[in-house]
């Protein structure tokens, strides 16, 4: 049985990734946020370099940046450096975003710009070295007295790579961070600070690397000090907040690793491939990286974890209660066919299966205070109303034709009692289908939980899956719908397990492959 249960979880992995490709498609079809800004809104975001950057940076958060399937042209530290510097030597709209871009990407970006400074005008390279001077600032050196000299920055910034260029390679920053976290003196900071951000891919390796509270605070002030972005964890942190801290700066890290790192070789062409909007949100799924909302800038993960809770309980409620009374009531209708009360019953399950959820939802809605009791165990009742009516009548079904089967008419001649030829024969193999129907049962029924929410009031995964819709947050309808999917595909699972421990011919099947 456990063969079979991998062997279908094998096959639902190509369904899920189909399922959250298609999605994938639909979703992202709507308009990108910064579609929506007009040439004179640009012009004057492009003029205040940091509501620009501020703008892009949320975007980032979604990868809207990104293209969707296939990345052309992956970006890393050189093309962004390469790029800034065309905007800044031409002198465009775009040189001072330029300008704040260069300092954003920090000592990273150095080594693809201060060995060409030579080949700028001289009017193109003091543009540079200017724009630089707000880093060397942050790395703590003594910047120049750009009045004496028009090309003060740039003899600055010369002088600064003749004397320093060693300590930008790989091997160099790895051994000084290893010596950091190993023992965290101020020289060994101070040679840190001075690469800036080319030190970052070393420090968030160390930062994965060790669980010493004293180092990670280190680890995490240099961090903080080269991004600009975040304070440093304290040593008295607590558990919780230094779980929190270190996961903060992965899902950083994940989203901007292509800032600060160079792509050659086999990574570029990796690049192509998982540089992409749906890679990025794939891989943050898989690992619970899932980013920001559009809507409220909330992280997804977050969020999902206190929601979808809420959804799937009453769901999983709503299935149970269907099926503790369509059970009994599919084989009341059987047994008392043609008499009163089956047409009773009969009339009223099918006035049950017309009436549209959100309908018998509002109807109940009013009947209680959504605060009291009733008011907690009536959205419940009103998902399982209609699967109980469906449940029911396929359960009548079933036992109608149980009864007419040879094993039971040979127990009834042996006078066995009513009540066990109706329970322990019939029953017991009239609810086969039935128990296959569950896996079927609990999308529809998470589907109905959705319209179940925005009538109560509920915040589960259904309330918020509507506001997501409302503001266009397709990361959250992505996550949602593959989590369903998964969900469905468990359920599914699930259901024929349990049919192939009810019957041993089944089970026979599904251990010889031949069960689909």
């Amino acid at each position: 049985m456990l063969r079979y249960m991998l062997r279908r979880a094998l096959w639902a992995v190509p369904t899920l990734f189909g399922v959250s490709f298609v999605v994938f498609l639909l979703t992202t079809l709507l308009p990108d946020p910064k579609s929506r800004l007009t040439e004179a809104e640009r012009r004057t975001l492009l003029a205040k370099p940091e509501s620009y950057l501020e703008l892009e940076e949320r975007r980032r958060q979604l990868f809207l940046d990104l293209p969707r399937i296939v990345n052309v042209t992956p970006e890393d530290v050189r093309s962004r450096t390469d790029d800034a510097l065309d905007h800044l030597e031409k002198d465009d709209e775009e040189a001072a975003v330029a300008g704040a871009t260069l300092v954003r990407l920090g000592g990273a970006a150095l080594p693809y710009v201060l060995p060409h400074l030579d080949r700028l005008s001289p009017e193109a390279r003091r543009r540079v070295a200017t724009a630089l001077l707000p880093l060397g600032a942050r790395m703590g050196l003594d910047l120049p007295d750009t009045t004496v000299s028009q090309d003060a920055a740039f003899l600055f910034w010369k002088h600064f790579w003749d004397d320093r260029s060693t300590d930008f390679t790989g091997p160099a920053v790895k051994r000084n961070v290893e010596r950091y976290v190993q023992k965290a003196t101020p020289a060994r900071a101070r040679d840190l600070e001075m690469v800036d951000t080319f030190a970052l891919p070393a420090l968030l390796v160390a930062l994965d690397g060790t669980k010493d509270k004293e180092a990670l605070a280190n680890v995490t002030r240099l961090l903080a000090h080269a991004t600009q972005r975040s304070s440093p964890l304290g040593v008295t942190a607590t558990d919780s907040e230094v779980a929190r801290s270190v996961a903060d700066w992965q899902s950083w890290w994940f989203i901007h690793e292509s800032d600060f790192v160079v792509r050659e070789g086999t990574i570029r062409m990796t690049a192509s491939v998982g540089d992409t909007r749906y890679a990025k949100w794939m891989t943050g799924a898989a690992t619970g990286r899932l980013g920001l909302s559009s809507r409220d800038n909330e992280p997804i993960g977050k969020k999902l974890a206190s929601r979808a809770p809420i959804t799937f309980a009453m769901t999983t409620l709503a299935m149970l209660l269907a099926f503790a009374f369509a059970v009994p009531i599919g084989a009341l209708t059987a047994w008392k066919r043609g008499l009163g009360i089956n047409r009773t019953v009969t009339a009223v399950l099918f006035t049950a299966y017309s009436l549209p959820t959100f309908w018998v939802a509002q109807v109940l809605f009013s009947l209680a205070d959504v605060r009291s009791y009733a008011g907690v165990a009536l959205p419940v009742v009103a998902l399982a109303i209609t699967a109980m009516a469906t449940l029911s009548r396929h359960q009548r079904v079933s036992i109608l034709e149980v009864v007419q089967s040879d094993y039971v008419r040979t127990a009834k001649a042996k006078g066995v009692s009513p009540f066990r030829v109706a329970v322990f024969h019939a029953l017991r193999n009239a609810i086969l289908p039935t128990v296959t129907l569950a896996g079927f049962q609990f999308p529809a029924l998470l589907g109905g939980a959705f319209v179940i929410e925005e009538v109560f009031g509920i915040r589960g995964m259904g309330w918020e899956t509507l506001r997501a819709i409302e503001a266009h947050d397709t990361a959250w309808i992505v996550v949602t719908v593959l989590l369903s999917a998964i969900v469905t595909s468990v359920m599914l699972i699930a259901s024929d397990v349990a049919l192939g421990a009810l019957d041993p011919r089944v089970r026979e099947r599904q251990l010889r492959g031949r069960l689909s």
